[in-house]
């Protein structure tokens, strides 16, 4: 329990810090362009993956324990290669990312599959939001809204309240 917490106290901290010194950011991984010491993203996220492994193996039925480690995995190689615009981080950045967030959505879906229904509250806002940033050009207009960074606290926070609700059953 303790790990869990610190693992999401890291995560918080940091997006919280990153939201407060520059608002919402288009996605996490973009806040490392923003950061003057480059390794705090690095430490956030392989930190709080690390915290987090132990508690979610141990609370995941041995099929599907490997969803847990991928998830983990993928972040900890986030941290690993930030630099998701250019140069050899790319790839592997966008790998990872895609790894982690396709393993903790599966493994959300295996392990209490109602929270998913979070994501309707996701599509409603993006879509009220595209009607308030409306200017006629779709793709502009849709990334202005920011849905990956919002998609990406949805699916942290999908992740640590499974977790938090296992714990409380």
């Amino acid at each position: 329990m303790i790990l869990i917490f610190l693992s999401l106290a890291i995560i918080t901290s940091y997006v919280g810090v990153m939201i407060f010194r520059n608002g919402i950011p288009y996605s996490i991984s973009d806040t490392f362009y923003s950061l003057d010491h480059k390794v705090w993203f690095g430490f956030s996220m392989i930190s709080s993956a690390l915290l987090l492994m132990p508690a979610i193996l141990e609370r995941t039925p041995e099929s599907y324990q490997f969803l847990a480690f991928l998830m983990c995995s993928g972040l900890c190689f986030v941290g690993v290669a930030p630099n998701f615009k250019a140069g050899m981080d790319r790839p592997l950045h966008i790998v990872a990312t895609t790894i982690a967030a396709l393993c903790s959505q599966v493994w959300v879906a295996l392990t209490l599959p109602w929270v998913l229904f979070v994501w309707i509250a996701w599509l409603a806002y993006v879509g009220i939001r595209l009607r308030q940033v409306w200017d006629g050009d779709l793709w502009y207009s849709f990334v202005k809204c920011k849905p990956l960074f919002w998609a990406e606290v949805i699916a942290f926070g999908m992740v640590y309240t499974v977790l938090l609700t296992n714990l409380i059953s």
